[in-house]
C-alpha cells in the first residue's frame, strides 16, 4: 500500500448534488469535504489510463482496488511533504466557551454513555444508552470549535480523554479547506462578449492559507492509501468543473498513526473500547452498523451506545450502466460507536491490531472503496449517572 497526495492547485469543487446548468444565476455548491468515492474514483480513473492518457481499464477489475481515504493532511512548506495529519472531530467531544467567553479557547468536555435515573426512558432503538454530559453545564457549545484536530491532540483523546481541561483553538486544530466563491459570465462563442445576464457563481474549497484560525502559508492537501501499482504523478482534474489537482506519491505512510500501545493494552484489559470514523460510514441498518458485528473471529463485539450526528447523503453517476448511484445515507464522519468486547485478552489484542485503520462499513465494495476508515480509543465500560437539575 502507498500513500499518495492530492494537492489541489485550484480550489476544489465537490458538487452536493443539487442542479446546476447554464442559468443565469445558477450557483454550483461544494461539499465541506470530499467523500471517499471522490478520490477513489479519482485513484481508479488514473490507474486505468494508457501511456496516451486515455482510459483503458477495465471497470470490474479497477473497483478491486482497494483505497482508505481521504485524510487531510498538512505539508511542509518547503519539501512538500506531510508534516501533520488531522482527523475530524471526534462526536464525543464537546467545546464549550470559557467562562468568560474568549474568542481563541475553550473548555473541552466529555460526552459519555449515561445510566438513566430510575423511571425513566428513551426511545433509542435496541437497549443503547443515550451518550451525554453526566452533570449540566450551563456554558455555551464553542462557535469556532476546530472541525479538524492535530494528530496529537487527537491521539491523546484516544489514549486518555480528558475533561475540564481549557485548550486554546489553535492547539487542536482548524477548520481545515474553506469555502471559496467565484463570479463567472458566460461568454458568447461568435462576439467572445459576455451574454447580458448570464452570471453565475462556483464555491469550491480553498487548501491553502486561509484557516481559521489564522495559519500563514499553510499548505493542505487529501492523502489516500492504495495497492494500485501503477499510478503516475503529475497535474490532473479531480471533481467538478475539472478543477486541476498535482498528484504525487509520498514517503509518509498511514503507520505515522499506528496505533498507540498505551490503547491496545488499556482495551484489551478494559474489554471496552470506542471505535471513531475518519471518514463516512455506509452501514445497511442507516446509523447501526452489522458487519462490524457479525465478521467471524474470537472477539464478539456489542454496541453499547453512539454519539452521531446527522447523516451525510451520498450518490453519484455511475460510468458502467449510465445511470445515477442510489442515494445512500451515511455516519458522518467523527461518529463514535461504544463497543463491549468479549474475548480473551490476546484475542481482544489481536481484534484491535485487525481493526486500526480498516475500513468498517457493511458491504465489502464500500469498505473497498475507503467508506468506514476507522481507529480505536479508550472506554472504561462504565455507564455514567445521569444528574438533574431540579
Amino acid at each position: 500500500m502507498k500513500t499518495w497526495l492530492i494537492e489541489p492547485r485550484d480550489p476544489l469543487i465537490v458538487r452536493d448534488g443539487r442542479p446546476f446548468g447554464p442559468t443565469p444565476g445558477a450557483r454550483a455548491a461544494s461539499l465541506s469535504f470530499p467523500f471517499p468515492s471522490t478520490t477513489t474514483g479519482g485513484v481508479r480513473t488514473r490507474a486505468g489510463l494508457d501511456a496516451q492518457g486515455t482510459f483503458a481499464g477495465d471497470p470490474a477489475e479497477l473497483r478491486k482496488l482497494t483505497v482508505k481515504g481521504p485524510v487531510l493532511v498538512e505539508l511542509d512548506p518547503r519539501s512538500g511533504e506531510v508534516s501533520q495529519w488531522l482527523a475530524p472531530r471526534p462526536a464525543d467531544a464537546l467545546l464549550l466557551e470559557e467562562d468568560p467567553p474568549t474568542e481563541n479557547a475553550g473548555v473541552l468536555r466529555r460526552l459519555l454513555p449515561l445510566k438513566l435515573p430510575e423511571g425513566a426512558s428513551t426511545n433509542l432503538p435496541d437497549g443503547l444508552q443515550p451518550v451525554g454530559l453526566p452533570k449540566p453545564d450551563l456554558r455555551k457549545p464553542h462557535s469556532g470549535a476546530p472541525r479538524f484536530w492535530q494528530w496529537c491532540a487527537f491521539k491523546q483523546w484516544l489514549t486518555a480523554p480528558c475533561d475540564e481541561q481549557p485548550f486554546a483553538l489553535a492547539d487542536l486544530g482548524h477548520n481545515g479547506p474553506v469555502p471559496e466563491e467565484r463570479m463567472h459570465v458566460s461568454i458568447q462563442k461568435d462576439t467572445q462578449t459576455n451574454a447580458e445576464g448570464a452570471l453565475f457563481q462556483t464555491r469550491g474549497l480553498e487548501f491553502t492559507g486561509n484557516q481559521k484560525p489564522k495559519l500563514p502559508g499553510k499548505r493542505l492537501a487529501l492523502a489516500v492509501v492504495t495497492n494500485a501499482a501503477n499510478l503516475k504523478p503529475g497535474i490532473a482534474p479531480l471533481g467538478g468543473e475539472r478543477r486541476l489537482m498535482q498528484w504525487r506519491e509520498s514517503k509518509a505512510a498511514l503507520s505515522a498513526c499506528a496505533c498507540p500501545k498505551a490503547v491496545r493494552e488499556t482495551v484489551a484489559r478494559e474489554k471496552h473500547c470506542r471505535v471513531v470514523l475518519l471518514t463516512p460510514a455506509h452501514f445497511s441498518g442507516s446509523w447501526k452498523p452489522a458487519w462490524l458485528f457479525t465478521k467471524p473471529g474470537s472477539v464478539t463485539p456489542t454496541l453499547q451506545a453512539m454519539a452521531v450526528g446527522r447523516p451525510d447523503v451520498v450518490s453519484g453517476w455511475d460510468f458502467v450502466t449510465g445511470k445515477a448511484k442510489p442515494t445512500r445515507r451515511l455516519a458522518p464522519a467523527g461518529t463514535v460507536l461504544f463497543l463491549k468486547l468479549a474475548g480473551t485478552d490476546d484475542a481482544v489484542g489481536e481484534w484491535v491490531d485487525t481493526t486500526w485503520m480498516s475500513c468498517l462499513s457493511d458491504e465489502e465494495q464500500d469498505r473497498r472503496d475507503g467508506f468506514g476508515l476507522a481507529v480505536l480509543g479508550t472506554w472504561d465500560g462504565v455507564l455514567r449517572n445521569l444528574e438533574v437539575t431540579e
